[in-house]
């Protein structure tokens, strides 16, 4: 990395985007540009009141906006991209035509800026999800490979697995390096919407004290918002030829484990008699027990905290987030 490299991150006041951020902030010398469709002042200054942001430029755009993104590839001399920008399931769902436009037209409209622009573009980061496998039991039982049959079961896989193909192909055409990353289920920091963030929101309702259910019981494949941020950046950053796609290191357990680590992390910072956590019956489509440990060879320096740690830090993290008023119990659904 050099001083003359500029990362372009869209979705960068998102969850992953804003600890990809923070990585890269943290860890590299370039300049850093996010982008999202809503940038409000007082939601940036809590993203990232906790680190130096005097490299960082932060823009509105939509990236149904090809002609704007062109226009910024080229006013900040953007060198590497990471494309996390996207609706989430729900809302995928709920407006579906909007979801094609923003979640694949929108990654279409962002490569063909960057073909506009190929001489300075080096590497290409899309965010996929593990949504583009189908439910676990139509895989074998142990560890599942990553190459099985993908599967979508809803529009939001889709378009990610059809943004993994027009990614490949971008690579395929131009010769530019690329990585689709399949994150799993996020927790901690920055997590606040999505089908999966539950345990999440239990961990708030904890600081807050008080109760909630968390809706499923299944197990998942759990990763710790930061962690995947620092995923992020080291596939951005870190040593790369060609096209691959990854999923990442994970903790595959079931909610009453995550409750658990809860629970201990709520005694460890003295706030156990504000736990108040159930546990209901239903189930979520997605897959777990994915294999990843080609990520963790292409990409050794990236970190996996262990879920006990992680689960703590979260919660101290939420406990701070309510004393400074940024978490309210009217954010609790």
């Amino acid at each position: 990395m050099s001083l003359t490299d500029c990362f372009l991150v869209t979705g960068g006041l998102g969850c992953i985007g804003a600890e990809t951020t923070k990585w890269l902030l943290r860890n590299t010398t370039g300049k850093v540009v996010i982008c999202g469709r809503d940038v409000h002042a007082a939601r940036v200054e809590r993203v990232f009141h906790d680190i130096d942001v005097t490299r960082l430029t932060v823009l509105a755009i939509d990236v149904t906006d090809q002609g704007l993104l062109s226009d910024t590839l080229a006013e900040h001399a953007i060198t590497h991209v990471v494309h996390l920008a996207a609706l989430q399931t729900p809302d995928c769902n709920q407006h579906r035509n909007l979801g094609m436009q923003i979640n694949l037209g929108g990654t279409q409209n962002l490569i063909e800026a960057m073909k506009s622009h190929l001489s300075q573009i080096q590497r290409f980061v899309f965010a996929s999800s593990i949504a583009v496998y189908g439910p676990r039991d139509t895989y074998p039982a142990g560890r599942v490979p990553l190459q099985v049959e993908p599967h979508p079961v809803n529009v939001y896989g889709a378009w990610k697995l059809a943004g993994e193909n027009i990614t490949r192909i971008f690579t395929e055409e131009t010769g530019i390096d690329a990585i689709s990353v399949r994150p799993g289920v996020l927790f901690g920091p920055g997590r606040d919407a999505g089908l999966t963030s539950t345990p999440t929101t239990a961990m708030k309702s904890v600081a807050l004290g008080i109760a909630y259910e968390i809706p499923f019981e299944n197990r998942q494949d759990y990763l710790y918002a930061p962690d995947v941020g620092a995923a992020f950046g080291n596939a951005v950053v870190e040593p790369f030829t060609g096209y691959s796609t990854f999923t990442l290191p994970s903790h595959t357990v079931d909610t009453g484990q995550i409750v658990q680590a809860i629970t201990q992390a709520a005694a460890a910072l003295g706030i156990d008699q504000q736990c108040n956590l159930t546990i209901g019956n239903q189930q979520v489509p997605f897959i777990c027990d994915l294999e990843y440990q080609n990520f963790c060879e292409a990409f050794p320096k990236t970190p996996h905290t262990r879920l006990d740690e992680a689960v703590f830090l979260s919660l101290q993290s939420f406990i701070d987030q309510v004393d400074r008023g940024w978490i309210g119990k009217e954010m609790i659904a």
